[in-house]
């Protein structure tokens, strides 16, 4: 790299080839913000290109500024040029001048950490002091980069699909990344509901109807989940507090309709798979006994006692 000849020079945005990686670290949302920074104050920060002894040239590093300058109807841009001798050298640059940024998109990095890697010139342990980081790091990006489906990569590189949403559907099974993505995309996912969604579909404990719906109709299941968590939200002191029958007959009937009350919110949306049938079943016929004791003891009328009579089974 000591060796590489570089310059300040005009370009011609038309052509400079787009590095497709590193518009995966780039969203509609950055080039607006660095169009109206441009329209301001002009170009801060001047992209690098890469020329290549053939005349090709790769755009290394500055996406986002590039690529509003486009938008802007730019016909040329002053870049600093780097002459490339061979396309890994210039991988390698591209993610060099990534992770001096501090904070690039680990997916882009990781695809370029991915493919410098194959090219067998470098271990973890040299790509890892290469960029400073550690080769468990190094390993946590190759690996982000190998789960993530190509045509949900091909989503981000289109923009339409929010890299940050893409980093955490490659935690999904390969098989449903891209009808997920796609359900994403369409419905308006957020991130941080994408992230909710995905962590429901990892867990352990979640039946496959669940996960089935996760990826065919996210925002329904996000909705629903989004309940049951609302639901579950029981105060500490109900949910231990133990009943202690008062002198008051009728403080125990509020104290009793309290709990019921509180019961009901909990089983609100809870699917089948997550109820003890046993239990449930002994509670409902502990209520029943409980409602036939009540009917013996406190007149109702016909009309009441038949609805409650359908309802309980007696």
């Amino acid at each position: 790299m000591n060796k590489t000849q570089r310059q300040i020079s005009q370009v011609t945005t038309a052509c400079v080839q787009d590095n497709q990686i590193l518009a995966l670290s780039v969203n509609t949302q950055d080039i607006d913000r660095c169009t109206k920074i441009i329209r301001q104050y002009g170009l801060l920060t001047p992209p690098v290109v890469g020329s290549f002894s053939d005349g090709t040239q790769l755009l290394l590093s500055g996406e986002c500024e590039f690529l509003a300058l486009r938008e802007l109807g730019a016909k040329s841009v002053e870049a600093i040029t780097v002459q490339i001798e061979e396309e890994n050298e210039g991988k390698k640059l591209s993610l060099l001048l990534s992770s001096l940024k501090k904070s690039p998109n680990a997916l882009s990095e990781g695809i370029m950490i991915s493919q410098i890697f194959k090219t067998g010139k470098y271990t973890q342990s040299q790509l890892g002091d290469l960029l400073g980081k550690s080769v468990s790091w190094i390993n946590k990006r190759i690996s982000l980069a190998t789960r993530l489906r190509p045509s949900v990569q091909e989503l981000v590189t289109q923009r339409q699909l929010c890299p940050h949403s893409a980093q955490e559907i490659s935690r999904l099974p390969e098989e449903v990344q891209h009808d997920f993505s796609v359900k994403v995309i369409k419905e308006g996912i957020p991130k941080s509901s994408v992230e909710s969604l995905v962590a429901a579909f990892n867990a352990k404990s979640c039946p496959d109807e669940i996960r089935k719906q996760i990826v065919e109709n996210p925002r329904e299941t996000m909705q629903r989940l989004a309940d049951v968590r609302s639901a579950k939200a029981v105060p500490a002191k109900l949910k231990y507090r133990s009943f202690t029958p008062s002198v008051d007959i009728k403080e125990n009937f509020v104290e009793l309709r309290r709990y019921l009350g509180v019961f009901s919110k909990y089983i609100y949306g809870t699917t089948i798979e997550e109820m003890n049938t046993k239990l449930i079943k002994e509670l409902r016929e502990e209520l029943a006994v409980l409602i036939k004791m009540i009917d013996q003891t406190i007149p109702f009328s016909s009309g009441k006692n038949t609805e409650e009579a359908v309802i309980y089974g007696n």
